[in-house]
C-alpha cells in the first residue's frame, strides 16, 4: 500500500516561507563533532512554530491508525506519529520546504545533495507517565553512512521536569546498541530482538560531566548523530513536550536492510510497503524526495 494526498489531512492555513534566522556556526559543528549533539538556539522563526503547533495539535486530536501511544489507556499521553508528512499536509510542506533543509545543508557542507528520510512528532501531555527509554537512531534505521542526524524542533519550553532529552556525549563514537520497543509492545520487542547488535544497558553514568541536557525553547534546533545514545524522563510538568523531527541523508548513505529495524513494521508506522531499494545502494525513489 502507499499513501497519497488524498489520505492527508490539509492544513487550511499558508505556510510560512522563511529559512533560518541565523547560519549555523563553525563552533556549532565542532561542538557536533566533539559531543553528538549540539543546540542550536533560535535558528527557527516563531511563524513556523505557530504553524507546526496548529499541525501537530490536528494530529494528536485525530489519533491516525499509524500513531502511537507509549502510555497505558487512561493517563496522559506521549503520542508519537511517524511520517507525519503523509498524515497531515503540514508536515510535508515542513519537511520538503521548511528551514531545517538549510540546517542540514549547513552543518554537513560537503554534501551535494540532500534527501528527505525519516519525520517524526513526539508529544508528551502535561503528566505523562513515562518518556523515552536510553536508544540510538541509527539501529533503528535500515541505512548507513556518515551524512545523516536527526533535527529535534521543540515546540514548548523544554525543561528537565518536562522531559528534556538527555544525550551521552561522545557516545556517537560506539558501540551501537539493539533498538528497543518504546511501549515494550511483545511483537515489536520481537522484530527488535533480531538485531545483530547487543541489548543496551539500562543505565549509563550518572557523572552529570557526561550528559548534555537538551532544555530548549521554540525556535530552537537540537542536532544529534544517529549513533548518540540518548533518552528522556516522563514529563512531569504542567506543560507540553511537543516536538517534531527530521531526518535527511546526504551523499555517503546507503540502503542497509538488516534485520531487526523499524522499516520490518513500517506497515503499522507507516502505512506503507518497505521501499524497493537495492542494499548498499544510495537511497533513492519517491519516499525518499530530493530537498
Amino acid at each position: 500500500m502507499t499513501h497519497s494526498a488524498a489520505h492527508r489531512e490539509l492544513s487550511g492555513c499558508a505556510a510560512p516561507d522563511g529559512g533560518i534566522t541565523r547560519p549555523v556556526t563553525a563552533e556549532e559543528r565542532e561542538a557536533f563533532e566533539r559531543d553528538g549533539v549540539v543546540r542550536l538556539p533560535g535558528v527557527i522563526a516563531s511563524e513556523w512554530i505557530d504553524y507546526l503547533r496548529e499541525a501537530v495539535a490536528r494530529l494528536m486530536a485525530r489519533a491516525d491508525h499509524t500513531s502511537q501511544n507509549y502510555t497505558p489507556d487512561g493517563v496522559p499521553r506521549f503520542f508519537s506519529q511517524a511520517y507525519p508528512r503523509f498524515v497531515d499536509e503540514a508536515f510535508d510542506i515542513w519537511a520538503l520546504h521548511g528551514p531545517t533543509r538549510e540546517i542540514a545543508a549547513q552543518m554537513q557542507p560537503a554534501n551535494s545533495r540532500l534527501r528527505f528520510f525519516y519525520d517524526q512528532v513526539f508529544a508528551q501531555e502535561p503528566g505523562a507517565g513515562t518518556g523515552a527509554p536510553y536508544h540510538q537512531d541509527f539501529a533503528y534505521l535500515p541505512i548507513r553512512g556518515s551524512l545523516h542526524f536527526r533535527i529535534w524542533v521543540p515546540l514548548d519550553v523544554v525543561t528537565p521536569d518536562s522531559g528534556a532529552v538527555r544525550y551521552l556525549k561522545g557516545s556517537h563514537r560506539g558501540p551501537v546498541y539493539r533498538p528497543r520497543s518504546f511501549s515494550g509492545d511483545p511483537k515489536v520487542s520481537a522484530i527488535y530482538g533480531q538485531s545483530p547488535y547487543p541489548e543496551i544497558p539500562e543505565a549509563f553514568t550518572d557523572n552529570p560531566a557526561a550528559w548534555f541536557v537538551g532544555e530548549a525553547n521554540p525556535g530552537d534546533a537540537l542536532l544529534h548523530h544517529p549513533k548518540t545514545v540518548h533518552g528522556s524522563p516522563r514529563n512531569a510538568s504542567a506543560r507540553y513536550r511537543r516536538a517534531v523531527t527530521t531526518i535527511f541523508v546526504g551523499d555517503d548513505v546507503v540502503w542497509d536492510p538488516r534485520p531487526g529495524t523499524s522499516f520490518d513494521h513500517i506497515g503499522t508506522i507507516g502505512d506503507f510497503d518497505p521501499p524497493d531499494v537495492i542494499a548498499g545502494q544510495p537511497i533513492a525513489g519517491d519516499l525518499f524526495p530530493v530537498v
